[in-house]
C-alpha cells in the first residue's frame, strides 16, 4: 500500500506532518480534504483573522502529488 507524507501549513507556518498509508489516489485525496476540514474547524473557527490552511501531499520519493488550500477572509464590519 502506498505511503504519503501529509504536511499541514497555516499562514505559511508548518503545523505538522505525518506519513499515511492509503489504498489509492482517491483515498489519499479524500484524506487530505478530510484533514483540511477537521483542522480548519479546530484551528480556525475561533479566529477573527484572515487565515490560509493548506494540506500538501508527497509520495514516498518526496514528489508533490496533491495539494488543497482553504482561505478564510473575515472583513470587519
Amino acid at each position: 500500500m502506498p505511503t504519503y507524507r501529509f504536511q499541514v501549513v497555516r499562514n505559511n507556518h508548518l503545523l505538522g506532518e505525518a506519513w499515511v498509508e492509503q489504498a489509492n489516489v482517491d483515498d489519499m485525496r479524500r484524506e487530505a480534504l478530510r484533514a483540511l476540514h477537521d483542522i480548519a474547524i479546530d484551528e480556525m473557527a475561533s479566529s477573527d483573522l484572515d487565515e490560509t490552511l493548506s494540506v500538501s501531499v508527497h509520495d514516498e520519493e518526496g514528489r508533490p502529488v496533491y495539494s488543497a488550500t482553504l482561505s478564510i477572509s473575515q472583513p470587519f464590519a
